[in-house]
């Protein structure tokens, strides 16, 4: 099997060391993945997925801050050069985060994360293409890290630690059932993790941050 991996990571972010009430950040995070499949009789399997993630926010207060984050991604499966299916996800989220100070440059927080999960997968199946439509919400608890290195940059560390969601489906705008889980370990990056697996990443993050604009 090979496989490719490219992700590139662009989050602004007030530096957790000199936040201040009023200072206001913007960016995301952008990701592209691709696997490549033979079978013995060397028909390639590719698929590929991609995910982007852009977000503003600000402080509320020093240690307090606030965001909305839109998670869009998408994937495609092809074998021997035929699309088998494909996918496409919209998960806009909140959020809230409550810093606590280490040291003058080391900080940990914790975050809670409320999304809307929708998307939409369509699949050839005997030769005919059919759709099927997913709808949700969810609500995510997060922890992580930041250290500032400079009075501009920060790096920040998240891992998802528990969440819970819950999807409708529809085919054909029938009605096809719902699903309910409960995880640990789940993304907080703000990209979907509910169709076909299209998250922007594994379930820790780690991002560079930087300051753009403050009071």
């Amino acid at each position: 099997m090979k496989k490719t991996l490219i992700l590139i990571s662009m989050v602004a972010m007030s530096s957790i060391a000199v936040a201040q009430t009023g200072s206001w950040y913007a960016g995301g995070v952008v990701g592209f993945a691709s696997t490549t499949d033979k079978d013995a009789s060397d028909k390639k399997t590719v698929n590929s997925s991609w995910a982007f993630g852009p977000e503003v926010g600000t402080f509320l207060k020093d240690d307090i801050q606030v965001g909305i984050a839109l998670g869009l991604g998408g994937s495609k499966e092809k074998f021997d050069g035929e699309e088998e299916s494909s996918s496409s996800s919209i998960s806009p989220t909140i959020y809230g985060r409550k810093f606590f100070k280490i040291t003058d440059n080391f900080s940990t927080f914790g975050g809670l994360y409320l999304s809307y999960l929708g998307g939409k997968t369509t699949e050839d199946q005997a030769g005919s293409e059919v759709e099927s439509k997913q709808s949700g919400f969810g609500v995510r608890v997060g922890i992580g890290i930041a250290y500032a290195i400079s009075p501009k940059f920060t790096l920040v560390g998240q891992y998802g630690l528990l969440g819970w969601q819950t999807v409708s489906y529809k085919v054909k705008d029938n009605d096809a059932g719902s699903q309910s889980s409960f995880d640990f370990g789940v993304n907080t990056v703000g990209s979907s993790t509910l169709v076909q697996g299209n998250g922007s990443g594994s379930a820790f993050n780690v991002g560079v941050y930087y300051t753009f604009m403050s009071k």
